[in-house]
């Protein structure tokens, strides 16, 4: 697969510039897994709209570049395991944890690209919550697509970083939420 993504940087011509924006068969999805007697389960949250910039060096990936902007309110409950009244309930329990009246935007800026062994790239920057802007390091993957690149990844975020404490529903602990956020996408990175 190195050789992959070494061919798709060949690709592309030097400096290309790219958006990334919802499209068809595209995602970025969060989950919250829940403990307790609810065990097991996954809150599985889906962001609507989301915007961000790619600037690919195809002669020094590493010197490539990503802005990426989800807006917090286009945020949507995707649970198999609940019924409509309970999703509306959960994704207001969502707004109100990410105090997304008043940070309407969650927003992040790579610092670093680098090369993993098997073709893949840790992209590590500042990762922007609620106000609180912490290091992560997400794991992408590139591969073409007819109309671009595609990017998926994945990270795992923890709540404490971001302030991010929903209310009990059930006291006493009785049931909870993982301290780990798994986030994960599939975008489509088209030229500009």
């Amino acid at each position: 697969m190195r050789w992959m993504a070494a061919f798709l940087f060949t690709l592309t011509a030097a400096g290309a510039d790219y958006m990334l924006a919802p499209a068809p068969g595209t995602k970025f999805q969060l989950e919250v897994h829940k403990t307790g007697l609810m065990s097991g389960k996954v809150h599985v949250f889906i962001f609507e709209k989301y915007t961000g910039t790619l600037s690919y060096e195809p002669d020094a990936p590493e010197q490539s570049r990503v802005s990426f902007t989800v807006d917090n309110q286009s945020i949507v409950c995707r649970d198999m395991w609940v019924d409509d009244n309970d999703k509306v309930k959960i994704v207001k329990v969502a707004h109100e944890s990410m105090e997304t009246q008043k940070h309407p935007q969650m927003t992040f800026q790579s610092q670093t690209v680098a090369r993993r062994a098997d073709g893949a790239f840790d992209v590590t920057g500042p990762l922007t919550i609620k106000g609180f802007a912490k290091p992560v390091t997400i794991r992408v993957n590139v591969s073409a697509d007819g109309r671009g690149l595609r990017i998926q990844g994945k990270a795992v975020l923890r709540r404490k970083d971001y302030g991010i404490n929903p209310r009990a529903a059930v006291p006493f602990g009785l049931i909870g939420n993982k301290e780990e956020m798994p986030v994960q996408f599939d975008l489509l990175a088209t030229p500009r």
